[in-house]
């Protein structure tokens, strides 16, 4: 049984763009023709088969519109329909060669333009169905067709040689027209596939790094709670010590934010049920958290200007605090944070004054892992933060300070509480 993959053209968008250029040949040759006939009949006043000639132009037109109707329709085209297409366009042309001098008609020789874009867009069986079609019907066309009627047998020779002059001039337009569009159109699917592959490949070392962080966590619950512990007896040891017990007083802070993580992890885990929150609450939960986190780094927060809730996207919160901690790896002394929310758009701003991205590192954040400095900074978070941002909807931009430094910009869809 074949698959859709190989029942379609790969992708529905270079298979609807394949129609619209064969649509466009369809019309571009039916005006031609329209031309031509006018001109051989009421120009040089040979008298030409207007009524059947007539009907299947009329039928060309109605197909081509037809065509144009189904363009519109959200569905992917398969290599049977386009064949059709080209069966169709091949047939009319035959019986209008047929009309018009058979094979002694200079013109007989555009047969040839659909099979080279059947050659491009089909698979060989099906181009060689189409050449077999368009043999026979050539074949056809040398004993059986409509002579013109032109008494001159020296303007007869030069009709067809002129003929086969502006045929030539048709052939190399059309089929360069078309090749280049085709051409354009099947690179833009090679292009959409790769970075489908690389999506992929990145979902899936997202996928592993999730599979060993839920080990990991499940793990680091027992040592994480002894260390708590300790911390909590030492705190109330050395109460009277301003030095060690301010220590102690914050190993277990971080440890408490360490056993918050997993329980918001595993919470997370069991539902998946979003909670809407409004903005400042919400910047202002992260700002607490993470300043237990990093309580070393100077962080300027600025006023949120809306008090609208809304719903959190899954992992929003990891993904900034990743964003924080790079920009405090950068500048410990220097890390801004903003909030906006306009109409249906949410911004989310983090600057530092680090030393910045090449135009290299720019190109590769978020695609590959790298990092700038030995042990941390810009790795899997970032790529990890721009899975995120992509899954909701958004996206980041990276920007250089007029002063130095770095503004990291997210940008997403306000999602309100439903």
């Amino acid at each position: 049984m074949p698959s859709i993959l190989d029942s379609t053209l790969l992708s529905t968008l270079p298979t609807r763009a394949l129609l619209g250029r064969l649509l466009v040949l369809r019309g571009l040759l039916a005006a031609g023709w329209a031309a031509g006939i006018a001109w051989l009949h009421w120009g040089l006043h040979i008298s030409m088969p207007l009524l059947p000639m007539g009907t299947v132009l009329v039928l060309l037109g109605s197909f081509a519109l037809t065509t144009a109707w189904r363009l519109r329709l959200d569905a992917p085209a398969t290599q049977m329909e386009f064949l059709a297409h080209l069966l169709v366009d091949l047939t009319a042309f035959a019986v209008l060669v047929f009309f018009s001098g058979g094979a002694t008609n200079p013109f007989v020789s555009l047969m040839l333009v659909p099979i080279i874009v059947a050659a491009i867009s089909l698979r060989p069986r099906w181009v060689w169905l189409l050449a077999a079609v368009a043999g026979g019907y050539y074949a056809l066309l040398l004993f059986v067709y409509q002579p013109l009627a032109i008494a001159d047998p020296v303007a007869a020779y030069g009709m067809h040689l002129g003929g086969m002059w502006f045929n030539f001039l048709i052939s190399a337009a059309l089929i360069a027209y078309f090749i280049t569009r085709m051409h354009a159109g099947l690179r833009a699917r090679d292009g959409e596939l790769a970075a489908l592959r690389e999506k992929q490949l990145r979902d899936e070392r997202i996928l592993a790094l999730g599979t060993q962080a839920a080990l990991a966590a499940h793990e680091l619950a027992t040592p994480l709670a002894t260390i708590q512990t300790t911390a909590h007896e030492l705190a109330t040891e050395f109460a009277n010590d301003p030095e060690i017990g301010a220590d102690c007083q914050l190993l277990e802070k971080q440890a408490l934010a360490c056993k918050r993580i997993l329980t918001q992890l595993a919470a997370r885990a069991q539902d998946g049920t979003p909670h809407s929150i409004s903005l400042e609450s919400w910047l202002a939960e992260l700002v607490t958290h993470w300043q237990v986190i990093r309580p070393d780094v100077h962080l300027k927060t600025q006023p949120v200007s809306t008090r609208r809730e809304f719903t959190p996207p899954e992992g929003l919160e990891q993904a900034v605090l990743n964003v924080l901690n790079n920009a405090a790896d950068a500048s410990p002394d220097d890390v801004e944070l903003a909030a906006t929310a306009q109409d249906d758009v949410l911004w989310i701003d983090i600057a530092d004054r680090g030393a910045g991205f090449t135009t290299e590192q720019k190109a590769q954040t978020g695609r590959v892992l790298f990092s700038g400095k030995p042990g941390h900074g810009w790795g899997m978070g970032l790529v990890l933060t721009h899975a995120t941002i992509e899954r909701a909807g958004g996206a980041i931009t990276l920007t250089e300070r007029a002063d130095g430094g770095t503004l990291v910009r997210i940008q997403l869809p306000w999602n309100p509480p439903s």
